[in-house]
């Protein structure tokens, strides 16, 4: 089982990403829906999640800022970058990302990305 924080501020995602990773055994042990929220609660998360899903395009700080922050506290936080945003992929990648997934991205990639991320 993965534990999983989800931020994103598209509240239907987050239903969706709940449901799929709950039929594969995994586990949503964290919402956010902003980039500030999302440092706010990983800073006080304990035990940290397996893995975050991080959205880019959010009200009050970003995903990259967000990404950053996160990193600040737990510099092994392994996250999967989910983004419309394809120019912010290299970016993403080279400040921390285990891997970036472009929207609309399929369920399948989706638990591809986030199951590879905890084996690397």
């Amino acid at each position: 089982m993965v534990s999983i924080f989800i931020i994103d501020d598209e509240p239907i995602l987050h239903r969706l990403y709940k449901d799929v990773f709950a039929i594969k055994g995994h586990e949503v042990v964290a919402d956010a829906y902003d980039g500030e929220e999302a440092v706010q609660k990983y800073h006080e998360m304990d035990p940290k999640p397996d893995v975050l899903i991080l959205d880019h395009r959010m009200p009050n700080k970003d995903g990259l800022e967000a990404m950053k922050e996160i990193l600040n506290i737990e510099p092994a936080a392994k996250i999967v970058f989910i983004s419309a945003d394809a120019n912010v992929r290299e970016e993403a990648m080279k400040n921390g990302a285990i891997s970036f997934g472009l929207k609309p991205v399929t369920i399948r990639h989706m638990l591809d990305l986030v199951e590879t991320a905890v084996t690397n």
